[in-house]
């Protein structure tokens, strides 16, 4: 059985009075055999050196990211450091970090880190937590592919590190001390565990009635859906997308085939040839349906998410990352998502919960086997 405690600080300048607050919410005598830490905090905390203080004085190895918003125990705010402690007598834990990597090696540096955390335990991994970095030249959906030819398909749950605005300048993968923007932290689980995975996207009704074909398509970008050019699909149907500011109350949803619930990716850019790169796989034959994200759709699935949350009995932990456009989205009243997982949680449940720049969550198929994806859009959450 796995055990968490959560401790979370505001304190961004003084490092001795954030140890003092971190530490103080602690019960490190408790430890199981074999301990994780987790951190979502903002950039500024890495900047003055609170971050690497408080990892420094950890008897165990910590991953985590940067990220606009988090909460755990009833706390929540854009300045602030959410810890969350994982422990166990049952459970082992290894972590690893990647190099900085590039486009031309980011596959045999995810291979080498994953290998060094497997060495760490003691048989094979039954869950991951991960970290991937934003990086403009490989998108989300190529390392999620890459870490999962490397797992094997073990099933992987974490994101992409955000920041505080949509530039990504400060976006950061955090191991123990250390934070960067080209590297890849993983912690790899291995032991009885079962968690269950929570996905959720777009209500139903903000779902177009039709659906098209996805006729031709490389990788993450759609190039014909009907036979058609991809802009002149979208023109058909009412759609012209012109900049990224445009496409970012567009998701699109889009079912592999596997039986599985549709994965919802975003437009990143529109290219000349009218095709477009998404953030996400999209094959040849899947079928596309083109969907809205809004207020009340947020909050809607955010408590759909939690009713689901809530309803499995478990009592050991929750982690949780919404999209960080959804926090975005909900502006004036950003915290609005926040404060409905705190009223469903808080004193029933462990949990932590963070802005994610892209989901990465398994999802069950008609076999009733487990698939890594990657989301965009999406509620994701990780209860054990």
């Amino acid at each position: 059985m796995i055990r968490m405690q959560t401790a979370s600080t505001t304190e961004v300048d003084d490092i001795d009075d954030a140890l003092a607050e971190i530490f103080g919410q602690l019960d490190l005598d408790g430890l199981g055999r074999s301990s994780l830490g987790i951190i979502f905090c903002c950039y500024e905390f890495v900047e003055t050196g609170v971050l690497g203080a408080i990892c420094g004085k950890l008897p165990f190895d910590v991953i985590g990211m940067t990220t606009i918003a988090s909460a755990s125990g009833g706390e929540f705010g854009m300045y602030r450091l959410c810890l969350t402690v994982l422990t166990s007598d049952a459970v082992s834990f290894g972590t690893s970090v990647t190099s900085p990597f590039s486009a031309d090696n980011y596959e045999g540096e995810i291979r080498a880190a994953y290998q060094r955390a497997r060495e760490k335990l003691p048989g094979d991994p039954s869950l991951i937590v991960s970290f991937f970095p934003f990086m403009d030249e490989i998108s989300g959906a190529d390392i999620m592919r890459s870490f999962n030819e490397t797992c094997g398909g073990v099933p992987t749950w974490g994101s992409v590190a955000s920041g505080m605005d949509m530039t990504y300048e400060h976006c950061r993968t955090l191991w123990n001390n250390g934070a960067d923007k080209r590297t890849l932290a993983m912690a790899l689980i291995c032991g009885p565990i079962e968690p269950k995975f929570i996905v959720t996207s777009i209500p139903e009704r903000n779902m177009r009635d039709s659906s098209a074909i996805i006729t031709e398509s490389e990788g993450c970008v759609i190039k014909k859906v009907n036979g058609m050019r991809f802009d002149e699909y979208l023109k058909s149907i009412g759609l012209v997308i012109r900049n990224i500011k445009e496409s970012t109350t567009v998701p699109l949803m889009i079912s592999y085939g596997d039986g599985a619930k549709p994965v919802t990716l975003g437009i990143y850019h529109m290219r000349d040839d009218g095709s477009a790169l998404c953030g996400g796989e999209t094959p040849q034959d899947s079928v596309l349906v083109i969907g809205q994200i809004d207020r009340e759709g947020i909050i809607e699935t955010a408590r759909e998410s939690m009713r689901a949350a809530m309803s499995y009995g478990k009592k050991n932990g929750m982690l949780l990352l919404p999209c960080v456009t959804r926090y975005i989205m909900l502006a004036p009243r950003n915290d609005d998502e926040i404060q409905l997982v705190l009223s469903a949680a808080h004193g029933k449940i462990p949990y932590m919960m963070g802005y994610s720049g892209g989901e990465v969550c398994p999802m069950q198929s008609s076999d009733g086997k487990y698939h890594n994806h990657y989301h965009n859009y999406t509620f994701s959450a990780c209860v054990f």
